[in-house]
């Protein structure tokens, strides 16, 4: 673990018309980033000063902000250079209720600490030793202070310990095809200023199951993590009041004999010590709805979705997606709506369906999306976002190889989601260059005022949109191959405004 390259400064809290918290700084000292370009006024907080656009440059590794002012005199604050995050490549970002930026390094086996606030560029603070392969990270929805980072452990290459965490989990010898697994590392931080504390781990957890992990979090503050080769979902006590905070308190085995070339056991009763039998589940996507109170799983290997009562842990519904081209889902922020992603190859198209929580008997509902899905305008399904408040809805085009129509954004009017209506309020045409990241700019209650787009090589550049009128307004060059963005705001955290997929 580095040494933290903390500076003494002061801070006051004052609310914005906008409801944010925004943190005034004053008395701040120099220090910044070892690599800046741009030209920021002298002292101040780039952080305060107006939201910040953190886009990854995949192409040499490094993390450029970008100042999200408006319309206009959007320009690049910094650039942080590749050596402060060990020269490998950058993953998933996130924030905290506090303000903190936390980046996952997967080859490094760590994840980076950046201040957004105290000096007039975002600085790299440190570099924290989390498992191996930290892959995606999560805000706590119960305490935003605290970070969950998913570590899906030691990659294929290596088979005598694929999906181990080699560096907390293997204390013991792999004997007899036992499962060392995957963990996950929780962080916790203070606020910026005085009285504040720097991040800190608090420790890792064991989860006895290989392959890729997400999360979702109830609000009885029990997480749940899925780990896609092994099958199942881990049950961890998320209340930092408990004895067992942290801990893997159940496991709940999607194991499906139906669904299975070999019948399977189900063994969720299995002592916690004792790793399960894998099975072809392969749960791929854990939602949490605030409308139901229930946890939504997907598991691709069955085609279905499973909705899980977070107190009994019971399997309450399933929604089989046999027959139709959906693969992948997300939802509203409002919990009322699985969105669900799917799409076909002749022709190439995205599809969009829908399941509404609210119905007495849910049920799948395909949606109508011409721009999207027919012959004449195939896409390839790409990343989508929902505005805080549940009123706008962003797809890119995918720029799959047989697509008819790539680099393209479509804002669609949440509001009138009528199985199968869903209007379309712009198709927004994208620099041609076949990449594209985005996030979205949410002020107020949740709603969507600007979106930052990436364009790949040979554009290396963001574009701003407005989230009005969807007009592109301005493009700035940024690093090498940009690709994954986060829009960035003090305050939003608190606030709930930070789009969601």
């Amino acid at each position: 673990m580095e040494a933290m390259k903390r500076r003494r400064y002061s801070s006051h809290i004052t609310t914005s018309a906008v409801g944010l918290a925004l943190i005034g700084l004053v008395a701040c000292s120099s220090g910044e980033s070892t690599s800046t370009t741009g030209t920021p006024a002298p002292g101040g907080s780039a952080g305060a000063s107006s939201a910040l656009v953190f886009v990854n440059n995949t192409g040499d590794k490094t993390l450029t902000s970008v100042a999200l002012k408006g319309d206009s005199g959007n320009a690049v604050v910094n650039t942080i250079d590749a050596a402060e995050f060990e020269n490998v490549a950058l993953g998933d970002m996130q924030f905290s209720k506090e303000d903190w930026i936390f980046v996952n390094l997967a080859a490094a086996n760590k994840v980076a600490t950046l201040d957004p606030l105290t000096a007039a560029t975002p600085v790299h603070e440190a570099n924290f030793e989390t498992g191996t392969r930290p892959v995606h990270m999560y805000r706590d929805r119960n305490d935003g202070e605290v970070i969950w980072i998913m570590n899906d452990g030691d990659n294929a290459q290596n088979t005598t310990t694929p999906g181990d965490d080699l560096i907390n989990c293997n204390n013991q010898a792999r004997t007899g095809g036992a499962v060392v697994g995957g963990s996950v590392t929780v962080v916790h931080n203070s606020h910026l200023g005085p009285g504040g504390s720097p991040p800190t781990v608090l420790g890792t957890t064991c989860l006895l199951a290989d392959g890729h992990k997400v999360a979702a979090f109830a609000e009885n503050k029990r997480v749940f993590v899925s780990s896609e080769t092994g099958g199942e979902i881990a049950v961890l006590d998320g209340d930092e009041a408990s004895s067992n905070y942290r801990k893997m308190i159940a496991r709940i085995d999607l194991c499906k004999s139906t669904k299975e070339t070999t019948p399977c056991n189900n063994e969720s009763a299995t002592p916690l010590t004792t790793p399960f039998t894998p099975n072809a589940s392969g749960p791929h996507g854990i939602r949490w709805s605030t409308l139901t109170k229930k946890v939504y799983s997907v598991q691709e290997g069955y085609g279905e979705i499973a909705e899980i009562d977070p107190d009994t842990l019971t399997i309450t519904k399933t929604f089989d997606l046999a027959g139709t081209p959906y693969t992948s889902y997300g939802i509203s922020p409002d919990g009322k709506y699985l969105l669900l992603r799917g799409e076909t190859t002749a022709p190439q198209a995205t599809k969009l369906g829908v399941i509404d929580l609210s119905a007495t008997t849910p049920a799948i509902a395909n949606l109508t999306t011409p721009e999207l899905d027919t012959a004449l305008n195939g896409t390839s399904p790409g990343a989508f976002k929902f505005s805080p408040n549940s009123k706008r809805f962003y797809i890119l085009a995918g720029n799959g190889a047989t697509a008819t129509k790539k680099d393209r954004l479509f804002a669609f009017d949440w509001t009138t989601v009528a199985p199968p209506a869903l209007t379309l309020l712009r198709e927004i045409p994208l620099v041609a260059t076949g990449g594209h990241g985005f996030d979205v700019l949410a002020q107020g209650a949740g709603e969507a005022k600007y979106l930052a787009v990436s364009n790949a090589t040979p554009a290396n550049s963001l574009t701003i949109i407005n989230g009005t009128d969807h007009q592109e307004k301005q493009t700035v060059p940024v690093g090498a191959n940009p690709g994954g963005v986060m829009v960035f705001e003090s305050g939003a955290a608190g606030a709930g405004n930070q789009a969601s997929n």
